[in-house]
C-alpha cells in the first residue's frame, strides 16, 4: 500500500569555510518518521519498515550534536507517521500509523528535564495529524480516523500548564496536509478530503491564538502531500499532488505573511511531493520527495531559498529519498530515511548539511550587542555602536531557526517580539565583517 500525505554577548568572525554535506545513519532502515530537535539533540521516533502488510517500529534514535554520537530509545507502541513537537523541556510523539494500517490516539511524551517517558492520549484516533505549537499549547490537527477508513476534522490540544487536553477543529476534515506556526498564529492548508479518490483541496484554516478565533483562506493550488515550515514571520507551503489520477504534482510554493496577512507564491525547480523541510540560519532546504507519481520516482533535488537575498539555489541529496523527514539543529539540518515503493525497501541514509558559521561562538567582552529589557514580555530595544550599523538583526529559536528578522540601520532599534512563545531566544546581528548574538529571555 502505498502511502499519500523548527543574557552573555557572544561574537563570531565570518568565515570562508563552506558549508558540507556528510552521510549519517539511523539504526534502522525506515520511512515516515517523526523527527523533532531540542537542547541541541535531534529525536527520529518510529516510522514504517514494511509497507505491504504495514508495519511500523517503536524505535527513537537519538542525534547529540555536541558530541556527534547516536543512542537508541523507545515510543510505546510501533507507529508511523506520527506528529512531533516540542514544549517547556517535553516532546511529544502523537498519533500516527499502526501496524496493519490503522491510526492511533497514542501520545508519547518525553521529559528532558527527568529524563523520563509517559503516555497520554489524544482525543481521537489520528494519523498523520500536523502538529503546531502556541505559547503553552500543542495542537495536533486533522488525519486518519479509526482503522485508517476516513478523515478527521478534530484538533486536540493539549495545555501544558494544566496538563489538560480539550478540543477544536478545522473548517474541513483532512489529510495529507501541511501546517505550521509563528507566534499566536497557526496555518493548516491543503491536503485530501477522503482515503479513496484522494481529492486535493486547496482549503486554509487559520488559528489566532490571541482571539480564539478560526478563519479560513485558500491556496493558489489544491494539493495533498504539501510540507510547509515556517521562517522568520512566513509559513511556507510547498509541493504536492494535484490529482491522482493524472498524476499531477506541483512546483508551487504558497508563502503566508503572518503579520499583514497576505499570500505570495513561489516556483520550485522541480514538481514533487511530501518534501522534507527545515530551515537553517535564513535559508530554507526543500529536499527530495517523490518527482513521478506514477512510477513512485524519488527524487535528489533539493532547492534552497535565501530569506534575505530572495534568491533560490540547488543542491543534491547523496541519494534519492522520497517519504523523508528534515530536521534543524543549531548549526545543521538533518534529512533522514526514505523508501521506494516499488522495491519495497528503506533507508537509513541521513543527509546533514553543516554550516561552520551557523553556530554561537565563545562569550566575550566585546559588547556589540546590547539587549533591554532582558527578559522581555513585549518589546525589546537593540543597541550597537554607531560604527556597527548596516547589517540585519534576526531573532532566533533555539536550533537557529529564525523567528523574526529586519534591517538595523540605525544604532538603537526596539523590536516587537510579543507574538513569540515564552522561552530563551537569540537575537543574531550581522554586517559585512562580524556576527553577534545576544540571548534572550521571553516572558
Amino acid at each position: 500500500m502505498k502511502k499519500h500525505y523548527l543574557l552573555p554577548i557572544m561574537i563570531i568572525l565570518m568565515q570562508s569555510v563552506q558549508a558540507q554535506w556528510s552521510v549519517e545513519h539511523l539504526s534502522m532502515a525506515r520511512s515516515w518518521i517523526g523527527a523533532v530537535s531540542a537542547q541541541d539533540r535531534v529525536y527520529f521516533a518510529g516510522g514504517y519498515i514494511e509497507d505491504v502488510v504495514g508495519t511500523m517500529t517503536r524505535r527513537v534514535d537519538i542525534y547529540d550534536n555536541a558530541t556527534g554520537t547516536w543512542s537508541i530509545d523507545s515510543i510505546s507502541a510501533p507507529r508511523g507517521d506520527l506528529a512531533a513537537a516540542y514544549l517547556n523541556n517535553k516532546i511529544f510523539f502523537a498519533g500516527g500509523t499502526t501496524n496493519g494500517f490503522g491510526s492511533s490516539k497514542i501520545v508519547d511524551i518525553y521529559d528532558l528535564s527527568t529524563s523520563s517517558w509517559r503516555v497520554d492520549s489524544l482525543l481521537t484516533y489520528q494519523g498523520a495529524a500536523i502538529p503546531a505549537v502556541i505559547n503553552n499549547k500543542v495542537l495536533f490537527a486533522g488525519g486518519i480516523t479509526v482503522g485508517g477508513t476516513g478523515v478527521t476534522k478534530i484538533v486536540s490540544v493539549y495545555d501544558d500548564a494544566t496538563g489538560l487536553w480539550s478540543k477544536d477543529s478545522l473548517s474541513l476534515g483532512r489529510f495529507g496536509h501541511g501546517g505550521a506556526a509563528i507566534g499566536d498564529i497557526a496555518v493548516f492548508a491543503g491536503g485530501y478530503t477522503n482515503i479513496t479518490t484522494y481529492p486535493a483541496t486547496n482549503r486554509v484554516d487559520i488559528y489566532n491564538a490571541s482571539t480564539g478565533l478560526w478563519t479560513t483562506a485558500a491556496l493558489s493550488q489544491a494539493r495533498g502531500n504539501i510540507s510547509a515550515i515556517a521562517l522568520g514571520n512566513k509559513i511556507y507551503f510547498a509541493g504536492g499532488l494535484v490529482n491522482v489520477n493524472t498524476g499531477q504534482l506541483s512546483d508551487r510554493v504558497d508563502i503566508y505573511d503572518v503579520v499583514t496577512g497576505t499570500w505570495n507564491t513561489a516556483t520550485l525547480s522541480q514538481k514533487r511531493r511530501s518534501i522534507a523541510l527545515a530551515t537553517l540560519g535564513d535559508q530554507i532546504f526543500f529536499a527530495g520527495g517523490e518527482r513521478i507519481f506514477s512510477t513512485m520516482t524519488p527524487s535528489d533535488r533539493i532547492d534552497i531559498y535565501n530569506v534575505t537575498t530572495n534568491s533560490w539555489t540547488t543542491d543534491t541529496l547523496s541519494v534519492a529519498q522520497d517519504a523523508a523527514v528534515g530536521v534543524s539543529l543549531e548549526n545543521k539540518i538533518m534529512i533522514a530515511g526514505s523508501e521506494d515503493y516499488l522495491a519495497h525497501t528503506f533507508l537509513d541514509v541521513v543527509n546533514v548539511f553543516t554550516s561552520p558559521t551557523a553556530g554561537i561562538g565563545e562569550p566575550t567582552a566585546d559588547g556589540i550587542l546590547n539587549i533591554w529589557p532582558n527578559p522581555a514580555k513585549d518589546k525589546i530595544t537593540v543597541n550597537i555602536p554607531d560604527d556597527r550599523t548596516g547589517g540585519r538583526i534576526a531573532v532566533c529559536s533555539v536550533s537557529g531557526q529564525v523567528q523574526m528578522e529586519q534591517p538595523l540601520l540605525t544604532n538603537k532599534t526596539e523590536i516587537d517580539i510579543s507574538r513569540l512563545p515564552k522561552g530563551i531566544y537569540f537575537a543574531r546581528y550581522a554586517n559585512q565583517s562580524v556576527v553577534a548574538v545576544s540571548k534572550i529571555i521571553k516572558n
